[in-house]
């Protein structure tokens, strides 16, 4: 028995037809709207079967390339401080800016990354700059086990003006600009692009790891690590990488920020932390030594709710918790 196709009825063929002919669909976006335009999932091959199917004219090669170069208009701009902070924690991540010959006349966005999630959500707040269809690219051996995955967009005076706000000198070095945005989109998008979650065992602890390395002491140290504490993250450079560490005490705070649950499923492993590292710790809520023996005292003698971490070597509270325990100390 002929199993049944999955783009048969009148409603899915028009709205094929649509998407492909009037909308100018790629064959890869169509697949990825495909479920809520024909109520199934379908690949981008079935797609272009389907168009065969029922004799939709496909584009032929030179169509395809003539989209794919084909101009934006140079007056118009995008920019706004929401696409800025997307673009800030683009590039402080895995994104660059691609310019031929060291000029940045035709400067694009551009990502490439081993995994196909991430790099189309990178990219998803670029679709004003005409990105590219996901490509892959490399071969698979012994040394390059994956794929790495690259979308590029069109050139626009925009992108050329966020070149110039982030490279500078005779090679063209990506450069931290003193003006970037440390907001919740960007630090969500540096933390996706190159950030991690490290677990200390010493400590029995986790801390949040920034790769910098390709950036300066001073970048570092004068321009992100200040914008990080100014909303209220305590952080150190490692001196040995350069890199930048979320402490400890700043974890429950940073996935406030940012969220606690991961935009794309790749990721999920990046915000995967046991429920007590959220909590607030004794430090962070008494002012002096008297102050933290009292709390220790309550705590052994009932008079304190509260937990401690694995181990029984700090006391967290929840931030009810905190807040009584604040005015029990303001009263001593």
């Amino acid at each position: 028995m002929p199993v049944k196709p999955k783009i048969y009825s009148e409603s899915q063929i028009a709205s094929l037809r649509q998407s492909y002919i009037n909308d100018k669909l790629s064959t890869t976006e169509i697949s990825e709207k495909s479920q809520e335009l024909f109520g199934v999932s379908v690949s981008p091959a079935i797609i272009y079967k389907e168009l065969i199917r029922h004799n939709i004219p496909v584009r032929n090669k030179s169509e395809s390339v003539s989209r794919a170069m084909s101009t934006l208009n140079p007056d118009i701009s995008h920019i706004n401080e929401s696409l800025i902070e997307w673009i800030d924690g683009f590039l402080l991540g895995d994104g660059n800016i691609n310019f031929a010959n060291n000029r940045y006349g035709n400067s694009r966005f551009r990502i490439g990354t081993s995994s196909p999630e991430w790099t189309k959500y990178a990219m998803s707040d670029f679709s004003m700059y005409q990105p590219s269809e996901l490509r892959e690219w490399g071969n698979i051996d012994e040394k390059h086990p994956n794929y790495l995955y690259n979308i590029t967009t069109l050139t626009h005076p925009d992108i050329v003006h966020q070149a110039e706000r982030w490279y500078s000198g005779p090679n063209q070095t990506k450069k931290v600009p003193p003006d970037v945005r440390i907001t919740p989109t960007s630090i969500l998008l540096w933390y996706l692009g190159d950030g991690s979650l490290m677990y200390l065992e010493r400590y029995n602890t986790y801390v949040v790891r920034f790769a910098t390395c390709a950036f300066s002491v001073n970048e570092v140290e004068n321009i992100l690590m200040p914008k990080l504490r100014s909303l209220g993250l305590d952080c150190s450079r490692d001196e040995s990488k350069n890199d930048i560490r979320v402490k400890a005490a700043s974890i429950g705070r940073f996935f406030d920020i940012i969220g606690h649950k991961s935009p794309i499923s790749c990721y999920d492993y990046k915000f995967d932390i046991p429920e007590w590292v959220r909590l607030i710790r004794l430090s962070d809520i008494v002012q002096n030594d008297k102050q933290r023996w009292m709390a220790q005292y309550y705590y052994k003698s009932g008079q304190l709710e509260c937990s401690k971490s694995p181990g029984g070597r700090m006391l967290l509270f929840t931030k009810e918790q905190a807040e009584a325990l604040k005015v029990k100390l303001a009263s001593i």
